[in-house]
């Protein structure tokens, strides 16, 4: 742990309270140039740190700045690895080559901004700085449990906003995650087979939350559609962070199929409702039946085919 690692872990333990510069070098066993090196580091990135001359530092309660030291206070499991980066392209080409390159299960790539965020179909995902939390794990699974990768996301997404202290979560089908009626969350899952055993060598699944309303607003491609997950919560952006990390890796590691589609089934806001089956371009209007042990949509078309869908897109714009 570097200086400015350092000196960010203790202003984190004292968040809401100031510290004086001689206590930072006195405890950190570094002189105060550095300890001030420490903090002008610290504010170049994006920091929110307050200094009053004969006070010392601070860390404002309210303060959203994403940290590996401001994540690890809130974790429960262990065995992870954080890599911050202040942008990338995207977080899951990020992991993708972290992966290749053999590093370990475990590994979640964070990234305060995107610059070619991504959501399935090859869509753009929007990824401000300083309000969002863009994450990929990394993933060595065993068989059984890939088929299930982005229902348990969704789940544990949607249990790490409410954990976090944000708003009641709830599913679209596939793998959305919607607060206020509006979508809060967007997951994408990619994998690599092992050509050799006929498994999956690593996948890694890509989960972008927006924790907090951006600073002027959502942009207005998608300011009618989005919501903010934990506005008004102190620290959204950690807390949204590990507890998704929390509920991710408990029940990844801790594996009960049933259990998972269980509350994803329950958390899904599609069943009973009119929606557009979307096929290759083509929408097909349909109700949603039900929601299988295997998270499949069982849907009913106005011809009284009955279809259960594993893959694919439904809309509520009917």
């Amino acid at each position: 742990m570097n200086t400015k690692e350092a000196v960010l872990k203790v202003l984190e333990d004292n968040r809401g309270r100031y510290v004086s510069g001689e206590e930072l070098a006195s405890s950190l066993g570094v002189s105060r140039t550095a300890v001030w090196k420490g903090i002008a580091a610290l504010k170049a990135d994006g920091t929110d740190i307050c200094s009053t001359s004969g006070s010392g530092y601070m860390l404002p309660t309210n303060a959203n700045t994403l940290s590996e030291q401001g994540i690890e206070k809130y974790l429960k499991v262990d065995g992870i690895s954080m890599r911050i980066f202040k942008s990338v392209d995207s977080t899951n080409n990020v992991a993708k080559r972290l992966a290749a390159d053999g590093c370990a299960e475990g590994t979640v790539v964070f990234a305060h901004t995107q610059t070619g965020g991504k959501g399935r179909l090859g869509r753009k995902f929007s990824s401000p700085s300083g309000s969002g939390v863009y994450m990929t794990l990394i993933l060595r699974p065993e068989a059984h449990k890939v088929p299930m990768l982005t229902v348990l996301a969704a789940v544990a997404v949607a249990e790490g906003i409410e954990n976090a202290g944000g708003r009641p979560a709830q599913i679209k089908w596939v793998n959305d995650v919607f607060t206020d009626g509006k979508k809060c969350c967007g997951i994408l899952t990619e994998a690599v087979a092992d050509l050799e055993t006929g498994g999956v060598e690593y996948a890694v699944v890509g989960i972008g939350v927006n924790a907090t309303t951006p600073k002027g607003g959502f942009d207005k491609s998608i300011k009618d559609v989005a919501s903010a997950a934990c506005d008004g919560v102190a620290d959204a952006r950690n807390k949204v962070a590990a507890e998704v990390i929390n509920a991710y890796f408990s029940r990844y590691r801790n594996f009960d199929k049933d259990g998972i589609a269980a509350e994803y089934k329950a958390r899904s806001f599609l069943i009973g409702r009119n929606v557009l089956v979307v096929k290759a371009d083509c929408e097909y209007p349909a109700t949603v039946l039900d929601i299988d042990d295997n998270c499949h949509l069982i849907v009913k078309y106005q011809d009284g085919t009955i279809q259960s869908l594993s893959t694919g897109e439904v809309s509520l714009k009917i």
